[in-house]
């Protein structure tokens, strides 16, 4: 079995209104509810979204601690400090395992204190037949591959199959305020930042007497009221994607048709 869980978790879960469907797996997720007026200096985001897929997980009733036995079954403590486990990884031998983001777990013995260092994992595992036990991989603390296990107890918090949203790519489009250009235009950064790059698109848009605008980015669509120190914007639809979508094609006419009268 590998040396550690942990190297396989490149994600998390975030909070945000499921906006538009990309496919049937994916989805986009935004960090402020569409039509909520978002007050900005320059240089502020007012827009961010992230692309994630319905990843199945399962809901704890309650978070709990508990214990297993660990080296000659003397027991050591263990805790899942979140009542959401979230698929990461299929072993090999059809083993399904899912751990709360965020490192919301512990586990510890009485003599030694915390048995766990950076990329060690608490969880739930579920096999083949559908068994479900608690595990503990602590490779990382003992220096070689090392997971310890026992079975769901009657008495544990029930579990209840779900699913989330949940980031698979390391990648943020933002839109961000920088201010006035001129006296009667607001600039607009479009940012895409991925873990290798970050690409930067500045637009400028037109504002009325008042200060009053609309603009659109990659089908993003917003208002712009803005003052000499700040704006107040409010984001009415989502963006959908780099690509455009299709003109229709007009109607056909029906030619050589003998013209109504």
């Amino acid at each position: 079995m590998r040396a550690s869980l942990f190297a396989l978790i490149l994600c998390a879960i975030i909070p945000g209104g499921r906006v538009s469907a990309l496919d049937d797996q994916t989805v986009k997720l935004t960090r402020a509810p569409i039509g909520t007026p978002i007050v900005v200096t320059p240089g502020q985001e007012f827009y961010a979204q992230v692309e994630a897929e319905p990843t199945p997980a399962y809901h704890l009733q309650a978070p709990f601690k508990s214990s297993m036995p660990g080296t000659m079954g003397l027991p050591f403590g263990f805790a899942i400090d979140a009542d959401t486990l979230v698929f990461v990884y299929e072993s090999p031998s059809g083993w399904d395992y899912f751990i709360p983001p965020n490192h919301q777990y512990r586990a510890w013995h009485s003599l030694l204190g915390s048995v766990l260092r950076d990329g060690d994992t608490v969880g739930l595992r579920v096999g083949p037949a559908g068994q479900k036990e608690w595990f503990v991989d602590n490779s990382r603390y003992a220096g070689q591959p090392k997971l310890w296990t026992r079975p769901i107890a009657p008495t544990d918090p029930a579990l209840k199959p779900t699913e989330v949203d949940f980031i698979t790519e390391q990648a943020v489009e933002r839109l961000i305020y920088l201010g006035l250009s001129g006296r009667d235009r607001a600039k607009i950064r479009f940012a895409k930042v991925t873990a290798r790059k970050t690409k930067n698109v500045d637009f400028t848009f037109p504002l009325d007497a008042e200060g009053r605008g609309v603009g659109a980015v990659n089908g993003a669509e917003f208002t712009i009221k803005a003052a000499q120190t700040e704006a107040v914007i409010t984001v009415i639809k989502a963006m959908t994607s780099d690509v455009g979508r299709p003109l229709p094609a007009p109607p056909r006419q029906n030619v050589g048709a003998t013209p109504a009268i």
